[in-house]
């Protein structure tokens, strides 16, 4: 256990000079620490801290969080298995946001204050709240992985002292009918058409790029979703899926079974390697190409403005709940690890459903109270 040795020195003349109070200590490995102040106070405050953290086996090292919070990011990143994609949103992140104001600050003296600060700021310079709570979460990582490697005892973005994220407000989706998906579609060049049909499957824009043709069986009329093509740092790079849950295969309905197969005879690819859209000069679809040159044309076209290429899987949960399919359904077609994502962000119900809601209910109470009157009969009696 820790201990307090009272130290008085001497000077030349042989004269008592002045006293301090060195802490003596063993760490959990056996190897002798000391830390010496000037004031009595001071020293045994440190000793109560150290005894507590020794017998709740949360002391650590304090040489360890001498390390600059750029070196540490340089090594938790370097360390990471992120996906490529969020590995290059990260570095962004710390770049813009982080490293500028804390990069040669020491990891240990970094504190929720200025944490605070930095959320602040970014709000001060009207980031919207869900980049604001984005931006804080790539913080809060690597000052949790500081933590599990010892080289702090607890991060300044969590618990009682943490920073509490700005709330998001939810942001209205834009959804399509199947008629507009049918009118974005022949907008389309022919080639592209069948994208169109396969996000409305549910797909993401890195699932539709990453598709190559021995992804789909045509004899059994399934899908598989295994693989995906990402634009990192201006290079596309396949990759696998965005997460275990989102491996998955899929019925394919008859009508895009034969867009696809007519696709590919039109463009020759038989290989089963080839990806079954390319770009004008081969390989994979470039998304900020495709945005600009194919995407963006059609949408004035058809008048949809703020429709993106998401907006087709967030409409595929609303079609497939039109058709009333089962949520669970809907969840692994998407490729959700949890049903409550697929109710919250995708539960979009169609407003020919709310009308359904309305003749049920009607028909029960008129049923109830002896009447025989319809929904619509009853919309028109007066007030």
């Amino acid at each position: 256990m820790p201990s307090i040795e009272k130290r008085q020195q001497r000077k030349r003349d042989g004269t008592l000079g002045s006293t301090t109070y060195r802490v003596r200590y063993r760490d959990p490995a056996g190897k002798s620490r000391s830390k010496t102040f000037k004031r009595q106070a001071q020293a045994a405050k440190f000793e109560a801290t150290i005894k507590a953290d020794l017998i709740r086996g949360e002391w650590h090292d304090p040489r360890l969080g001498r390390i600059t919070f750029a070196e540490w990011v340089d090594n938790y990143m370097r360390d990471s298995d992120k996906r490529a994609t969020t590995a290059a949103r990260d570095w962004t992140v710390l770049r813009k946001h982080f490293l500028p104001a804390l990069g040669q600050r020491r990891l240990d003296s970094i504190t929720v204050l200025d944490v605070q600060h930095l959320v602040s700021e970014m709000k001060k310079h009207g980031l919207q709240p869900a980049t604001v709570r984005t931006n804080f979460g790539v913080l809060k990582a690597v000052f949790s992985a500081a933590v599990q490697a010892d080289l702090i005892p607890r991060s300044p973005c969590t618990g009682v002292r943490g920073v509490k994220s700005p709330s998001a407000t939810r942001k209205q989706r834009k959804c399509l009918t199947a008629e507009q998906v049918a009118a974005l579609a022949g907008a389309m060049p022919v080639d592209y058409r069948p994208m169109i049909y396969a996000g409305v499957l549910g797909l993401r824009w890195s699932e539709v790029a990453g598709l190559r043709v021995r992804h789909i069986d045509f004899l059994r009329r399934r899908m598989v979703v295994s693989e995906t093509i990402s634009e990192v740092d201006g290079r596309l790079q396949p990759a696998d899926v965005k997460t275990e849950s989102s491996r998955r295969e899929l019925a394919v309905p008859s009508i895009l079974l034969d867009m696809l197969a007519e696709h590919l005879a039109a463009m020759g690819r038989n290989n089963p390697d080839d990806y079954v859209f390319q770009a004008k000069s081969g390989g994979p679809v470039r998304y900020t190409n495709f945005r600009s040159r194919v995407w963006a044309p059609a949408i004035r076209a058809t008048g949809l403005d703020g429709v993106t290429f998401h907006s087709l899987r967030h409409s595929a949960g609303g079609l497939m709940r039109q058709a009333n399919v089962h949520t669970q359904l809907i969840q692994q077609r998407l490729g959700h690890a949890s049903s409550r994502t697929t109710t919250d962000i995708y539960g979009w119900v169609p407003e020919d459903s709310d009308e359904a809601a309305a003749k049920a209910l009607n028909d029960l109470i008129a049923e109830s109270r002896g009447l025989n009157v319809s929904y619509e009969e009853e919309d028109q009696q007066p007030a």
